[in-house]
């Protein structure tokens, strides 16, 4: 009789995103207070606000 298994399946294996950060829309306001605080958060090692923020830049195409 042979060894059961330990593991269901195969790992999953993810992309690793490389993406450029996204960049301010010019003109708009909430792109470039959303750019300033991600810089803020930069500066202080807050790489989750960076995040975060990259991700409402990408998601903010209200009035644009």
């Amino acid at each position: 009789m042979s060894e059961p298994r330990t593991y269901s399946s195969d790992p999953v294996v993810l992309p690793l995103r490389l993406d450029p950060e996204p960049a301010p829309v010019p003109g708009c306001a909430v792109c470039r207070e959303l750019a300033n605080v991600r810089d803020r958060a930069r500066a202080g090692g807050d790489v989750t606000t960076v995040s975060d923020c990259n991700v409402y830049l990408r998601r903010h195409p209200a009035g644009h």
